[in-house]
């Protein structure tokens, strides 16, 4: 796992990206999301999720304001971007990969571009 703090007029911005090979399981899910959660990170990256289409709500939880996934429909590949509530980011547009290989949002932050 790669945690990175930016700092942006004045504010400070924690991003985390992690290959958590996996989060169907309802116990992994938890844990994953639970170490997230007391890393206290703004805007994650996970790599291979696994999820389906249909499990995208899978990594939705209080702390989270925004979810955003590229998935397929295999159990493979899948990718999300998870935005802590506080935030101030502003979704503009989503480019996903059909094969859940990648996602990229356009956006603001802070109402910066």
């Amino acid at each position: 796992m790669q945690d990175v703090k930016v700092k942006t007029g004045g504010e400070g911005i924690t991003f985390c990206s992690w290959n958590v090979k996996g989060i169907n399981e309802l116990i992994k899910r938890g844990k994953v999301l639970a170490h997230l959660k007391s890393l206290k990170t703004d805007i994650i990256f996970l790599q291979e999720t696994h999820l389906k289409n249909k499990a995208q709500h899978r990594s939705k939880a209080k702390w989270i304001a925004k979810t955003y996934h590229s998935t397929f429909s295999h159990k493979s590949g899948g990718v999300a971007i998870l935005i802590r509530k506080g935030i101030p980011f502003k979704h503009i547009s989503t480019i996903e990969n059909i094969d859940g290989r990648y996602i990229v949002l356009v956006g603001e932050l802070y109402s910066k571009k």
